[in-house]
């Protein structure tokens, strides 16, 4: 039988000659019953024969020229693939073909359960024929993982894997001084489908330097997009796949979906009542493009692994909208797979989007749990992202930020009403946005962050980092209480793109710049090809600097702002040089502290700073909480009011200012970023107030405090609040009030104890005001 069984396999495997078979039976008949152990008796050349049955093991290929097959290889029985299973027993890759291994051959083997990959590739040639992979976990490439190798695929199998960053089915990259070669049997073709995956739900494919004809007989659909197949040519090449594909495994839904807590995946989630229980389902089942943007929609709940057992990160698709049901009603929270360790997932998403044309979020809170390296919305290589009413807290991001995208400005991005904060990192922090941004970013609020990265010799990246494209608009925005602890590095950065055949267009409108500190400077605003610049009617107040609080480059116009802040020059012009070439700076209708002297010029620039200006004390409201954006409204007395320009034509105001108001109030405009004396703004046409912060959340007072603080708000009407207190992270340890409240201002002492009446430990807890739709928090210490 043994000799029979060697004819065979020389005659269906040349190369073999005569060598030597190990059988592996688990029932000791055979030469093993260990898998692992054939194969490191093995010499070059050697078959390792397993028969039917479950193999609890993680194998590695130890030498060249080895077979690793099943009776399939001999009977051409299309059953021993089913009934000889190797099972990776969540431990880590079931198959790992080592470093450097040639003409290694696997055939007829289902492979399960692995916690790495289902067969990992390094830098080898390998052979894959008629097996089954499935039921695998990794970090990139559950199926199979490809690195630097020769491999030819044929009759293979792979579906219902999870790969949390890339590549559910086939992942496949090449280090350095390695390329792929990658074979799909056009006759014995494989199937490749209902994988899950952060990018590629089925293939990923990088550093590619050829086109790759893909012969399958079942994909997940019948015409793929990228957000099931990703292939990244190396450098500026234009390689790319091409699919030749039988059959599809599912045809998506035009249509909107819905998703619920309570749902379930085996519904169809065309209503409310049949929705869907996961986002990730959601948008992979659902057909959206350019034309039928279809929306998933996220019903009232908090969606988490642990609650109800969501994928994350939730991979984003091309047109598709995801809409939640209000910041107060859908929270979705980050967590990592319970068995992927940050070494091997180095960061956690929320959301992920890469290689998608335009994706959307709006109507919901995103935060994390239990994790170390966190973002909200991780996007790379793709066009744009709009959100939409988006509160963003309580993430903990090491070397990224809580939103970390890569854009193209061939699309324009819209974000409205989206709150980032209350955020500490070692590095970054709240955005960045890399590649090229296009587009209007409105209502928004970047503040209460922390950037304790220290270094002598390198700065640290800015808390809030844009790069801009063609015409990119910042308008009603508030960036406040940064905090950067390196002394050269500024808190607020937005740059252009390099290409001086396009001139960037940035505006800043109606926006709040307040206590911010940053050594290095406050905020940085320029590029190397002459950019235009325009800040209209902004504040700059209360930040500290050793240095300056804005630096400018290219053709500047600052008109009706207010520049009152504790640094040695209010303004600084970004020196001339060859690559940034000449400034100009006009000042016209502002209040600048210590006005021309408040600015730091430099040879070969050009500074106006016009009659219409000031230096006077603005003369702010002020009040009990500095932290409060209305502390920076005018009073009464100050000289700003009604002092802006007399003819705001062409400066392309919002009708309202930062508070809701009506921006032009008593005929003229007044200086700076609100308008004195206003009342709130009604569209004649459309008669409702715009979404504005008319309930207010002061500081706690102490703050640090022990054993106690008070909390202070104030309600605009009577209303349904809810006053909170979590932990950083981001679990609830009290409940302050929780009900009706009538209109005015009140206060709550926090006696330091827990729901459960303990005392609580000294560390961050965040003070959080739910009402009217709205979301107001503060940082409190607590300090025994």
């Amino acid at each position: 039988m043994r000799l029979n069984a060697i004819l065979i396999l020389a005659l269906l495997l040349p190369g073999l000659g005569f060598s030597l078979t190990h059988t592996v039976k688990l029932d000791g008949s055979g030469d093993f019953t260990n898998i692992q152990a054939a194969l490191d008796a093995s010499a070059q050349g050697d078959s390792v024969l397993a028969y039917p049955g479950r193999y609890y093991e993680n194998l590695i290929i130890p030498t060249d020229h080895i077979s690793l097959i099943s009776l399939e290889a001999i009977t051409n029985e299309q059953a021993y693939i089913d009934s000889t299973i190797i099972d990776g027993n969540r431990i880590s890759t079931v198959i790992l073909v080592g470093l450097n291994r040639q003409n290694i051959r696997i055939r007829g083997l289902s492979i399960v359960n692995s916690k790495g990959n289902g067969i990992g590739i390094g830098q080898s040639s390998v052979d894959v024929t008629n097996c089954k992979i499935t039921d695998c976990l990794a970090s990139n490439g559950a199926g199979i993982y490809i690195g630097g190798s020769t491999v030819t695929l044929s009759g293979v199998e792979i579906f219902g894997n999870y790969a949390v960053n890339m590549g559910g089915g086939i992942y496949a990259s090449a280090p350095t001084g390695y390329v792929n070669n990658i074979t799909f049997d056009p006759v014995n073709r494989c199937s490749i489908y209902n994988n899950r995956s952060g990018a590629g739900q089925d293939i990923y494919m990088q550093h590619a330097i050829s086109d790759l004809n893909v012969y399958l007989d079942t994909f997940s659909v019948a015409v793929p997009t990228t957000y099931y197949a990703i292939y990244i040519p190396e450098g500026l090449q234009d390689h790319q796949m091409h699919f030749d594909i039988l059959n599809a495994h599912h045809q998506e839904i035009d249509s909107d979906l819905y998703v619920s807590p309570d749902g379930d995946d085996a519904n169809d989630g065309l209503s409310p009542a049949t929705a869907l229980k996961t986002i990730h389902e959601g948008i992979y089942r659902i057909a959206a493009d350019s034309l039928s943007q279809n929306t998933v929609h996220l019903l009232p709940g908090t969606y988490s692994r642990t609650a109800n057992s969501q994928v994350f990160p939730i991979a984003l698709k091309s047109w598709v909208i995801v809409q939640g049901s209000g910041i107060d009603n859908t929270d979705v929270v980050g967590e990592l797979h319970p068995l992927i360790t940050v070494g091997t997932n180095p960061h956690n998403d929320v959301f992920m989007s890469n290689y998608q044309n335009v994706v959307s979020l709006s109507n919901m809170a995103i935060s994390t749990l239990n994790s170390s390296n966190d973002t909200a919305v991780f996007g790379n290589s793709f066009g744009s992202l709009n959100l939409s009413q988006i509160y963003v807290s309580n993430v903990n991001p090491v070397d990224l930020s809580a939103i970390w995208l890569y854009l193209s400005s061939d699309y324009d991005s819209v974000w409205d009403n989206v709150i980032i904060e209350n955020i500490v990192t070692p590095d970054m922090g709240l955005v960045y946005i890399g590649g090229s941004m296009s587009g209007r970013i409105s209502n928004c609020k970047f503040r209460n962050a922390v950037s304790t990265y220290t270094s002598a010799s390198v700065w640290a990246d800015p808390l809030v980092s844009f790069t801009g494209d063609r015409n990119l608009t910042f308008e009603k925005c508030e960036f406040s209480n940064l905090t950067m602890y390196d002394d050269n590095s500024y808190a607020i950065g937005l740059g252009g793109v390099q290409y001086p055949q396009q001139q960037n267009n940035f505006r800043f409108m109606n926006c709040l710049f307040s206590n911010n500190s940053s050594q290095g400077g406050v905020m940085l605003v320029g590029s190397s090809n002459n950019p235009n610049i325009n800040f209209t009617n902004c504040t700059f107040a209360g930040n500290e600097s050793d240095t300056y609080t804005l630096m400018v480059n290219g053709n500047v116009n600052i008109t009706n702002c207010i520049f009152d802040n504790d640094t040695p020059y209010q303004i600084k012009v970004n020196p001339y040089t060859n690559i940034l070439g000449p400034t100009t700076l006009n000042i016209d209708y502002s209040c600048i502290k210590d006005g021309i002297s408040g600015i730091q010029q430099a040879s070969g620039n050009t500074v106006n700073f016009l009659p219409t200006s000031i230096s006077s004390d603005p003369l702010f409201a002020e009040g009990p909480d500095i932290h409060d954006p209305l502390y920076y409204s005018l009073s009464e007395l100050s000289p700003c009011i009604d002092t802006g320009t007399p003819d705001s034509t062409g400066l392309d105001l919002p009708p309202y200012d930062l508070a809701g108001n009506w921006r032009i109030w008593n005929g003229r405009i007044d200086m700076g970023c609100f308008e004195f004396g206003s009342e709130p703004w009604v569209d004649n046409d459309d008669p409702v107030i715009p979404v504005q912060e008319q309930v207010h959340l002061l500081q706690n007072y102490p703050n640090p405090f022990n054993p106690s603080t008070t909390i202070s708000y104030s309600l605009p009407r009577a209303s349904e609040i809810r006053l909170s207190v979590y932990n950083l992270k981001g679990q609830l340890v009290r409940t302050l009030v929780d009900g009706l409240k009538p209109s005015g201002a009140h206060q709550i002492v926090w006696d330091g104890e827990d729901r459960l009446g303990n005392s609580v430990s000294s560390g961050v807890y965040f003070i959080r005001l739910q009402s009217e739709g709205k979301v107001l928090t503060h940082k409190a210490l607590m300090l025994k």
